[in-house]
C-alpha cells in the first residue's frame, strides 16, 4: 500500500513540476555564479603613433604589442575586442630615436594585467620635397643605321615625398624602355621607378608623383657612317720645368653615324678637355669626343684614350728640376709601405759643367727607400738617388727625407 503512494506521489504533475522548477533553479543559480568569475585573455594589439608634429614621419617602430587583460565572464561576452588599441603618444617630438610607453585604452571593467614590451622604440624623421630628372634606361639596342634624333619625355621630372635621409641619396628617377617597341611606333606610358643609391627599390613610405610618364622618340633611319679623325684639347700647364713632348689620341679616328647632310660638314672630333695641370709623368686619360650638334652618333665604346708623354724641360742653364715618385725596396716584416710625400724634387746637371744635357728618361734617376729591416710602423727615413748615367750629378733633392707608413696586408 505504501508503495502505491510513493509511486503515485512521483508519477504526479505536481512533483514532477516540482522537481523541474527545482532543476531549473538549480541551472540558473551555476550559470550566474560562474559568469561572477574573473578571466584572462592574452591578445596582439596593432600600435597607433599618435600627434606627431607637422612634416614628420615614424621611420621605424614596432607594430604590434602582446597585452594581457582581465575581466568578468559577462564582461567579455559584450567586448569588442577589435576595438581595443594600444597607443604611442608622439608629440612635440623632433628628428632622432626615443623609448616611449605603449598605453593601451580598456574599457571600465576590464584591468590591464601586462603588456609586452612595456616601452617602445621609435625613430622619427623629417618628410621632404624633392624634385628628381628621369632618366631613360633602355631595354635593347638600336639599329646602327637608325639614330636617335631626339627623346622627349612628359613630363622630364617627378617629384618625390618622403623621409630626409631616405631622399637625400636619391638623385633620379629611371623609366625603362624597350628599343624594338619605340621603332614600332608605341607611345604607352611608362612606370617610373625610384631606386636607392645601392640600386635597390626603395621600401615603402615614399610617394611618388606622376607615378607614368610618356616617352615620345624622334629616329632618323637610312642613315650613313663616316670616319674622322680625333684631336685632343688639353687645359692648364705641367709641373713647372716639364713640357708635354707627344699627346697620342688612341685609336686616332673613330666611326660616326648621322645623316649625309651633317657628317659632309665634319672633318675631325675635339675631345672633351683633358686637364694637364702640375704633370710631372706620362699619363693616359679615357675622354669623350665631342659630337657636333644635330643628327650624329658615334658607334664603338663612346670614348678614347689620350696619352700623353712628358719630359723634363732642358733651358739651357746645365740643370733641371726632376718630379720623381719615390720607390719602396727592400724586404721588410709588413707586406707594403706608403712614403709620405709619395714623389720629391730632384735637380740634376751635367758632369762636365756644360749648359748640354743628355736625353732624360725614367730610368736615368730613380729614388727610393730602403725598408729592409725596419720593424717601426711609422718611421721618416732619407731618400736615395740612383743615377744611372755618368753624364748626370745630383745638385739637390727636396725633401732630403720622407715619412714612410706600414700599410696594413
Amino acid at each position: 500500500m505504501a508503495f502505491k503512494r510513493l509511486d503515485s506521489l512521483l508519477s504526479s504533475r505536481i512533483f514532477l513540476r516540482a522537481v523541474a522548477i527545482a532543476v531549473a533553479l538549480l541551472v540558473w543559480f551555476y550559470v550566474a555564479g560562474d559568469r561572477g568569475y574573473e578571466v584572462n585573455k592574452t591578445l596582439r594589439l596593432k600600435v597607433n603613433y599618435q600627434n606627431a608634429s607637422p612634416g614628420f614621419s615614424v621611420m621605424r617602430s614596432i607594430g604590434e604589442v602582446q597585452v594581457r587583460i582581465a575581466a568578468n565572464r559577462k564582461v567579455f561576452e559584450n567586448l569588442e575586442l577589435e576595438k581595443l588599441s594600444c597607443e604611442v603618444d608622439l608629440k612635440g617630438l623632433e628628428v632622432g630615436k626615443y623609448r616611449l610607453p605603449a598605453r593601451v585604452l580598456l574599457p571600465p571593467g576590464v584591468r590591464l594585467v601586462s603588456v609586452s614590451p612595456e616601452q617602445v622604440t621609435v625613430e622619427l624623421t623629417r618628410l621632404i620635397e624633392k624634385v628628381l630628372p628621369v632618366r631613360v634606361d633602355w631595354e635593347g639596342a638600336f639599329p646602327e643605321e637608325v639614330l636617335v634624333d631626339k627623346l622627349e619625355l612628359t613630363p622630364p621630372e617627378v617629384t618625390v615625398r618622403g623621409p630626409e635621409n631616405v631622399l637625400s641619396a636619391l638623385s633620379e628617377a629611371v623609366v625603362n624602355a624597350n628599343a624594338a617597341q619605340v621603332l614600332a611606333g608605341s607611345e604607352a606610358p611608362l612606370e617610373v621607378k625610384i631606386k636607392s643609391g645601392k640600386g635597390e627599390p626603395l621600401s615603402g613610405g615614399v610617394d611618388l608623383y606622376p607615378k607614368e610618364i610618356g616617352l615620345r622618340v624622334t629616329v632618323v633611319k637610312d642613315v650613313e657612317k663616316k670616319d674622322v679623325p680625333v684631336v685632343a684639347t688639353l687645359t692648364g700647364a705641367p709641373e713647372a720645368g716639364y713640357r708635354i713632348e707627344e699627346t697620342a689620341v688612341i685609336p686616332p679616328t673613330v666611326q660616326i653615324v648621322g645623316a649625309r647632310s651633317v657628317l659632309e660638314m665634319v672633318e675631325s672630333l675635339q675631345t672633351r678637355p683633358v686637364d694637364v695641370s702640375g704633370v710631372a709623368q706620362d699619363k693616359t686619360v679615357d675622354v669623350e669626343p665631342v659630337l657636333p650638334e644635330g643628327q650624329v652618333k658615334l658607334l664603338g665604346s663612346g670614348t678614347v684614350k689620350v696619352s700623353l708623354v712628358v719630359r723634363p724641360v732642358d733651358n739651357g742653364t746645365g740643370y733641371l728640376r726632376l718630379k720623381l715618385p719615390v720607390k719602396v725596396e727592400g724586404k721588410s716584416v709588413y707586406p707594403s709601405w706608403k712614403p709620405v710625400p709619395s714623389t720629391v724634387s730632384v735637380q740634376v746637371g751635367s758632369t762636365s759643367g756644360g749648359p748640354a744635357l743628355p736625353d732624360l728618361n725614367e730610368n736615368l734617376v730613380e729614388v727610393y727607400v730602403d725598408v729592409t729591416n725596419l720593424v717601426s710602423r711609422k718611421i721618416v727615413v732619407p731618400v736615395q738617388i740612383r743615377v744611372n748615367s755618368k753624364e748626370i750629378r745630383v745638385l739637390k733633392v727636396e725633401p732630403e727625407r720622407v715619412t714612410l707608413h706600414a700599410m696594413n696586408p
